[in-house]
């Protein structure tokens, strides 16, 4: 009976070590240059915008160049009977140039925006993260964790 309860018990710790280590161990990463994190990149948006809702969408689409787009997304849904319907629509984009300075991005969009982006990544799966915060014209703050969703060649 002892084995048995050992055996249960190791198998047990096995499990826990074996999930703790999915999650991933981000670390922060220079960016070396605009076509290493060319492409579209998408998360949700956290912000103390009393109008920002906790289901906001960011899109940041970055070409070779460092010319990017920033695009907030609302998805709705709606019930009409038996019917489901979601639909998308853009709460808000502009356009800016990316700036590369200490292994970050930043840019001041067109509208009085602003971010700054950090790439991290997980060393042991190679997966990448851009970690972005800003600052809307009128003071609010965002930040989005975005995981990439396209190449470069998709973002245009």
């Amino acid at each position: 009976m002892k084995k048995i309860a050992g055996f249960i018990g190791l198998a047990f710790l096995h499990l826990m070590v074996a999930c703790s280590s999915v999650t991933p161990q981000w670390q922060p990463t220079a960016v070396t240059d605009f076509k290493s994190v060319a492409g579209k990149w998408d998360g949700l948006l956290t912000s103390n915008d009393p109008r920002v809702l906790n289901y906001d969408r960011a899109t940041l689409i970055i070409d070779d160049t460092g010319a990017c787009e920033s695009v907030i997304t609302r998805t709705r849904t709606r019930v009409q009977g038996m019917s489901v319907d979601y639909g998308v629509t853009d709460v808000f984009a502009e356009k800016g140039k990316l700036v590369l300075t200490d292994g970050k991005l930043s840019t001041k969009f067109e509208k009085g925006g602003q971010v700054t982006v950090q790439l991290y990544v997980d060393p042991a799966s190679g997966e990448r993260m851009l970690k972005a915060e800003g600052k809307n014209s009128q003071g609010f703050t965002y930040s989005a964790n975005l995981k990439r969703t396209g190449d470069s060649a998709s973002a245009k």
